[in-house]
């Protein structure tokens, strides 16, 4: 399914496992440990459609750059399809689209590009921010139930939906069962800490995605990494109009390397 025995897999490679039906056809059980309140969790979604793309590209040494997922419509907890085309395959870059579907329901449309690594004259960075040092708690208890799925240190500026603080939340975060840091985790951790604009507005609010874009920074795994350890993922909202908002996600290894971006757009009820 994902290339992990049966002995050996995490709760999160199974639950975002895929199966193959052949002809780029791939089925998956999404569940409920994943939900949300109003259904499962955009990034979990995008992962498990990174995952069978990725199963058929089947190629190691091309991987996931990047990834744009469309959520058209609220998948149910219960069994999916994923059409994947490799649209075109060129000397460095893989084009890959999807769709995901239970029944005649389209759920989610996605584009997705896997590159071997290439080489440049050129290169700077955005270093790891000096709050990464702060203290953060863990409050699982006190979010739904997708986030039991990961270790949590959060940091916000003021309570949720007091009105007080600023439009990010951040922290270090990584699967409750240690694993290497892989593309497939990067995408759930780019939808996995709770939406950004919740310290700064004044009642509760829902943010379902509409969509999300993931860009894979780095060569993963890195060897720096240890599967115990943690990424600093940081979100903020800088625009909130015409009932929609937008998110920026920037998410790093302990050792300062960037190594993901996101950014997606959301309806602000």
């Amino acid at each position: 399914m994902n290339g992990s025995s049966a002995s050996d897999i995490t709760r999160f490679d199974s639950d975002t496992a895929v199966r193959s039906h052949g002809d780029g056809v791939y089925s998956t059980e999404l569940r409920e440990s994943w939900n949300i309140v109003a259904g499962p969790n955009g990034g979990y979604v995008a992962a498990i459609i990174a995952r069978a793309m990725q199963c058929e590209v089947a190629d190691t040494a091309r991987t996931l750059r990047s990834i744009t997922v469309h959520f058209l419509t609220r998948p149910q907890f219960a069994t999916a399809t994923i059409d994947v085309v490799v649209e075109r395959t060129g000397r460095s870059v893989s084009s890959v689209s999807a769709t995901m579907r239970q029944g005649d329901k389209l759920l989610c449309t996605a584009l997705a590009a896997f590159s071997v690594p290439l080489q440049s004259a050129h290169g700077w960075t955005m270093e790891l921010p000096e709050e990464a040092k702060l203290p953060g708690n863990d409050i699982r208890a006190d979010l739904p139930p997708a986030a039991q799925n990961w270790i949590t240190e959060l940091q916000y500026d003021a309570p949720f939906f007091s009105g007080h603080g600023t439009a990010r939340v951040a922290g270090w975060i990584r699967t409750l069962d240690p694993r290497p840091l892989d593309a497939i985790a990067l995408v759930a951790i780019s939808d996995a800490l709770p939406p950004a604009p919740f310290p700064k507005v004044d009642a509760p609010m829902m943010v379902p995605t509409i969509d999300l874009t993931v860009h894979i920074r780095a060569d993963l795994p890195l060897p720096t990494m240890a599967p115990t350890d943690s990424v600093f993922a940081e979100f903020v909202t800088n625009h909130v109009a015409d009932g929609f908002n937008d998110e920026d996600g920037f998410m790093w290894a302990p050792d300062g390397t960037l190594i993901a971006q996101s950014r997606q757009l959301a309806i602000a009820r």
